[in-house]
């Protein structure tokens, strides 16, 4: 008999989980950057436009909305095509990383878990920021303490780091977490300091404070306590290569178009990308740039 992980019952349940936690994501997204709201408060989901309570029928991921035409059932007011994106994306994800990681035959049951939580906090890190330009420290504050706790609590996320110690596996763990705190936070608040004195002008007719948010920074240590100083800074290189072929690609379509070229864009989804990448194989970006060789 096929292992749960080989067989299609193993994709089935990835696939549940990860739209089921994606609609979790769609509450996540909504209600975290609103005063007033929280996760559980109110218990029910509701429309946003009439506050009417949702039936759970209404509420099942993907289905509900091509079922009710992408429209709520008391009030007609669309329904945003965010809302299954983020459950289609939050699902293919989980696939993603069952795939890659195969637990049933590896055992990588606990980085499994981690990676889908990343993955879903990725995807709720980036949905906020393109809408709100904000990514709110009541994710990334408590996740870096939970980081470095996962360090210590489980090893094996850091056990193919260069200063991992087999003899001493929870303090040398914490250690490359720690490292990585600092080389993800640290390194991404020079880029912010660098671009501040080097961009001014453009800042201040933005209206805009600093050309690298603090939350950018938040993010980044967070995201060093999971993946290690090595790898978070390739997910640092990965974010700025792609945000900078698309900030370029913004200005030339902007231009055609007899328009303004766009002052600014959330770094909060590039940095999410290059996270994803480095979890699903990490040393990728280096690979890619011939600066390492398999």
């Amino acid at each position: 008999m096929e292992s749960l992980a080989q067989g299609w019952v193993g994709w089935f349940v990835a696939s549940f989980l990860g739209l089921s936690v994606g609609s979790f994501a769609n509450v996540a997204v909504y209600r975290i950057p609103r005063e007033g709201l929280g996760i559980s408060k109110p218990a029910r989901s509701f429309c946003p436009a009439c506050d009417t309570k949702l039936t759970w029928f209404d509420n099942i991921p993907l289905i509900s909305w091509i079922v009710l035409g992408g429209r709520c059932r008391s009030c007609e007011q669309r329904i945003p095509a965010r809302y299954p994106a983020v459950e289609l994306l939050v699902g293919l994800l989980f696939v993603l990383f069952w795939a890659v990681l195969d637990p049933g035959a590896t055992g990588a049951w606990g980085l499994l878990l981690i990676g889908w939580v990343m993955a879903s906090l990725c995807v709720i890190v980036s949905a906020i920021d393109l809408e709100h330009f904000i990514i709110p420290d009541v994710i990334t504050l408590p996740g870096i303490p939970l980081g470095l706790a996962l360090s210590v609590l489980y090893p094996a996320l850091h056990a193919e780091h260069v200063f991992f110690r087999p003899e001493s596996p929870a303090s040398s763990s914490l250690i490359v977490g720690m490292a990585g705190a600092l080389a993800g936070g640290g390194s991404l608040w020079l880029v912010g300091a660098l671009g501040n004195f080097m961009l001014r002008k453009q800042i201040q007719e933005a209206g805009v404070e600093d050309a690298m948010g603090l939350g950018d920074v938040k993010w980044m240590a967070f995201a060093g306590t999971i993946l290690g100083p090595l790898l978070v800074l390739e997910a640092i290189l990965v974010a700025c290569f792609a945000g900078a072929l698309v900030g370029i690609a913004m200005k030339v379509i902007a231009r055609m178009g007899g328009k303004d070229a766009p002052v600014g864009i959330p770094f909060g989804p590039f940095l999410s990308v290059g996270i994803l990448i480095e979890l699903v194989d990490p040393g990728a970006a280096w690979a890619v740039l011939g600066l390492i060789h398999a």
